[in-house]
């Protein structure tokens, strides 16, 4: 009985820091998306269409920060990049 609660608490801090983690990947990731979207906006203002890279980049970042934000709420157990596949 001992050893499953052990267990059990192990797993959360484990989860907890990987929660941690998680948010300062997160508030990383807003940083580059802040930076992205003036690179676009200029990239607009001066060749009058969207840079395709970036456009691209957002539908990868929206997935990955719904699932991040998912584990981190603990509505899902699943973990996003680095712990599975892209």
């Amino acid at each position: 009985m001992e050893n499953s609660t052990r267990l059990q608490r192990k797993n959360i801090l484990i989860r907890g820091l990987q929660m941690l983690l998680f948010g300062f990947f997160i508030n990383l990731g807003l940083t580059v998306i802040s930076f992205l979207a003036f690179v676009q906006f200029f990239w607009l203002l001066i060749n009058r269409e969207k840079n395709l890279f970036i456009a691209d980049l957002a539908s990868g970042l929206r997935n990955w920060f719904g699932q991040a934000i998912q584990f981190m709420l603990a509505s899902s157990d699943y973990k996003p990049f680095p712990w599975s596949k892209i």
